[in-house]
C-alpha cells in the first residue's frame, strides 16, 4: 500500500506548481496501477497516519519537507515503513530570494539569517527522516538536498505537464491559429514573480516586438498594479491557463531568480510554444528542456531579435510528443523509486 501524504495547507491554489504537481504524482500512481490512498495531514494527525501503516512495510510518499517532528514521530512509530520525501525547493535558498532584505542598520538581517538557517535545519531532519528524497529538480538535487541528504539519498524525478489528462478536450492549436505572440505567466509579486515582470516588460518595449500581440498574468497576491507597456492585453489571475498556452507562439520566463522546477516552461514545451528563458535559469533546466528552451537575457537586442525570429514556425519537435515524453519519463523514475531504486540518477538525461 502507497500512502500519498497531502499537507491541506500546502497543496496550493488551482493551476499553482505544487497542485499541478500533486495531479501528476496522482496520475503516475494511476498508470502504475499501484495500490494507493491519499491522506490529508492537518499538522496534528501523524498518530493516524501510523495507526493505518501499523506494522507493515508499506511505502509513503510526504509531500514538502515542512513537517520534521511529524516526519521523524512516523519514523519512530513506523520502522519498517519506506518513507519516500517529495522535495519541490531548495527551501532556505527561496526564503533568502523572497526575503525583505530590510536591512536598515542591521535590524532585519538577524531575522532572515535566522529564517534562512531555520528552514536549512528542518529541510536536514527531514533529509535525514526519510529512507529517499524524490526530488523535483535536479540542479536543487546537487546544490541543496545532496549536501544535506548524501548524494545516495536523493535522486531526481522530473515533473510533468498534467493538463492534458485533466482538460483532455483543449489540445493544442496549428501554429498559424495561435493569437498570442509571446505570454508571460509571472504569478506571484514576490522578487520571483516581479523579475518576470521586469524581463517581461523590457522585452515588450523593445522595438522588434512592436505590433506583436502580447498577453500577460500576474497577481496572486495584493500589490500595486504591474507597470505593463501598452501593448500587452493584461489578463488577470489565471486558474486553467493550458487554453491560453495551447493558442500561444512563445512564452516569457525570464525572472532570473527562484529555484525548484520552472513547471510554467513544462507546460509550455507540452502546449508546443516556444519558451524565452533567463540565461541564469536556462543553465539550471534538466538537460530535455535546456535542448528545448531557448536563452534570453531581455536587455540584449541581439537576443530580442533571436525571440522574434522564433515565432515564424514552430518548435521542431510537437508539444503532444514532449509532453508525452515528458510524462513517460516522470513514470519511469517514480517506477525506480517506488520499487527501492533510482538513486543513482542525476538527471543527466534527455529526452529531446
Amino acid at each position: 500500500m502507497i500512502r500519498l501524504v497531502i499537507p491541506d495547507r500546502h497543496e496550493g491554489e488551482r493551476g499553482a506548481g505544487q497542485w499541478k504537481d500533486l495531479q501528476g504524482i496522482r496520475i503516475v500512481l494511476e498508470q502504475l496501477g499501484a495500490d494507493w490512498r491519499e491522506f490529508r495531514f492537518d499538522g496534528g494527525n501523524v498518530g493516524e497516519l501510523a495507526a493505518q501503516i501499523g506494522a507493515s512495510a508499506g511505502v509513503v510518499i510526504w509531500y514538502y519537507s515542512f513537517w520534521p517532528e511529524a516526519m521523524e514521530e512516523l519514523k519512530r512509530r513506523c520502522p519498517r515503513a519506506r518513507v519516500i520525501l517529495r522535495t519541490v525547493n531548495a527551501e532556505a535558498f527561496q526564503h533568502w530570494v523572497r526575503a525583505s532584505k530590510n536591512w536598515r542598520r542591521f535590524r532585519g538581517l538577524p531575522r532572515d539569517v535566522y529564517g534562512f538557517a531555520r528552514l536549512m535545519w528542518r529541510d536536514r531532519r527531514c533529509a535525514c527522516a526519510a529512507d529517499i528524497l524524490a526530488g523535483i529538480s535536479a540542479w536543487d538535487n546537487a546544490h541543496y538536498w545532496q549536501r544535506l541528504a548524501g548524494k545516495d539519498k536523493v535522486c531526481f524525478v522530473p515533473y510533468f505537464c498534467p493538463w492534458p489528462h485533466l482538460l483532455p478536450a483543449v489540445r493544442p492549436l496549428p501554429w498559424e491559429q495561435r493569437e498570442t505572440d509571446l505570454l508571460c505567466l509571472a504569478g506571484t509579486r514576490d522578487p520571483i514573480g516581479r523579475g518576470h515582470a521586469a524581463g517581461f516588460t523590457a522585452l515588450a518595449r523593445r522595438p522588434e516586438w512592436s505590433g506583436r500581440r502580447l498577453a500577460a498574468s500576474a497577481g496572486l497576491l495584493e500589490a500595486p498594479p504591474d507597470d505593463w507597456p501598452g501593448n500587452v492585453e493584461r489578463l488577470g489571475r489565471l486558474d486553467e491557463p493550458w487554453t491560453r498556452l495551447c493558442g500561444t507562439k512563445a512564452v516569457a520566463v525570464l525572472s532570473p531568480l527562484g529555484y525548484g522546477s520552472k513547471t510554467t516552461v513544462t507546460d509550455a514545451l507540452a502546449a508546443g510554444c516556444h519558451v524565452l528563458v533567463h540565461p541564469r535559469q536556462h543553465e539550471r533546466l534538466p538537460p530535455d528542456e535546456r535542448a528545448l528552451a531557448i536563452p534570453v537575457d531581455p536587455a540584449s537586442a541581439a537576443d530580442a531579435r533571436r525571440a522574434v525570429a522564433c515565432l515564424s514556425q514552430p518548435p521542431a519537435r510537437l508539444g503532444g510528443d514532449v509532453q508525452r515524453e515528458q510524462m513517460n519519463h516522470s513514470v519511469k523514475f517514480w517506477k525506480r523509486v517506488l520499487s527501492g531504486y533510482g538513486t543513482d540518477y542525476d538527471g543527466e538525461d534527455s529526452y529531446a
